[in-house]
């Protein structure tokens, strides 16, 4: 028998949300190596990191750090 915290959090692991938080990771991997190799600034990769967090929506983006 599920009780309640059990349907809030199904509610909000979605299969929806849970491809979106591996598409950005998949995303930031690829900044993350671009800035490594130096083929991308600090401030280009946090322009990216916020445009991969807007299209993507992953879980607890909006506790997630900048790179200063």
């Amino acid at each position: 028998m599920p009780n309640e915290n059990t349907n809030v959090q199904s509610g909000y692991f979605t299969d929806e949300r849970i491809k979106g938080d591996l598409d950005y990771r998949q995303a930031q991997i690829i900044a993350q190596t671009m800035l490594d190799d130096g083929l991308i600034s600090v401030a280009e990769f946090n322009k990216l990191t916020a445009i991969n967090r807007e299209t993507f929506s992953p879980l607890f983006a909006e506790i997630m750090p900048e790179i200063t």
